[in-house]
């Protein structure tokens, strides 16, 4: 059961490059409108289906029952909204400019940034993590150098995985916010949709002035909009947060690194976009180089196994 539970997250968060991918084929072609539309759509539908775990609150001292934020985090919740915004903003985009496995290895690198973060703030990293920090990053320097095959590989890969980093890197500084505000007491649904709410906010602006530029879209891509909320996020990450409950952190923080390798996989069936060797071998140096750092970093005072959840 737990085993089921684990492996269909896997496969429904693998599932969030690809329904981007086939948003853009839908499209005709990708475009950074096309991908801040498909942000906007994922943060808004979130918000508005996880919106009704705040009805009904008591206007109480206590966390679990007010229907407002814990003392002192209103700040802390609208900023990691903004990073998550942000988050979606550079990473689905990402995906029309550069491949699936590319952008999907270098967006979970966000175990990594983390502990970097955390460096900044004088939590100086274990000899295993800072060694792990070493592997990722020649990793990710060959997936970024590498080259794939295929129609659907992406115009511009230079541009494309630096925007994976910013997601990477964004979504990293929304896990360290989102770890202080819970621990105060606000559940992971009610987080869920003041952080997506307030991203949806934060990526209307450029989502509406730039996306309809970019159209018209069909009602394929409309539908894969909705699906990213759907599936990868209401069914994949939960799945995750369900199963650290019961499984080693750890584990679940690691299996969760199949997620590239599995779009990766999905992305050559369904669109014919095969990974040069370069690509294969930093995409298999990075999630190594990110395993080591989780593992190490999950034996000191540091984030969560929630907070490494995969981003996509």
């Amino acid at each position: 059961m737990l085993g089921a539970v684990l492996g269909v997250g896997v496969l429904a968060a693998s599932t969030a490059a690809l329904f981007s991918r086939a948003a853009f084929a839908t499209a005709g072609a990708g475009t950074l409108g096309g991908g801040l539309l498909l942000a906007f759509v994922r943060l808004t539908v979130t918000a508005v289906l996880t919106a009704p775990t705040w009805v009904g609150r008591r206007q109480g001292p206590g966390p679990e029952d007010s229907a407002r934020l814990p003392t002192g985090t209103r700040s802390r919740t609208i900023l990691a909204g903004a990073l998550l915004g942000l988050h979606f903003a550079t990473w689905l985009p990402s995906l029309a400019f550069t491949s699936v496995a590319a952008s999907t290895t270098i967006v979970t690198t966000g175990p990594v940034w983390v502990a970097l973060l955390l460096w900044a703030q004088g939590d100086r990293p274990s000899a295993r993590a800072a060694g792990g920090i070493v592997v990722a990053v020649a990793g990710g320097a060959l997936v970024a150098f590498g080259e794939v095959g295929g129609l659907d590989a992406g115009s511009n890969p230079p541009l494309g995985n630096g925007l994976a980093v910013v997601a990477a890197v964004a979504y990293a500084g929304h896990l360290l916010l989102g770890r202080s505000v819970q621990r105060r007491g606000l559940g992971l649904w009610r987080w869920t949709a003041a952080v997506a709410g307030v991203g949806a906010v934060c990526v209307a602006p450029l989502a509406l002035i730039v996306g309809p530029g970019d159209g018209p879209y069909p009602a394929g891509f409309w539908l894969a909009a909705i699906a990213l909320a759907l599936v990868p996020q209401l069914v994949g990450h939960s799945s995750f947060t369900w199963s650290v409950r019961w499984l080693s952190p750890t584990l679940v923080s690691v299996v969760i690194l199949l997620e590239p390798l599995l779009s990766g996989a999905g992305a050559v069936v369904l669109f014919g976009e095969v990974p040069g060797a370069v690509v294969v071998l930093g995409g298999v140096v990075l999630i190594a180089g990110v395993a080591l750092t989780t593992v190490a970093e999950q034996g000191r005072a540091s984030p969560s196994a929630q907070d490494l959840m995969a981003p996509g």
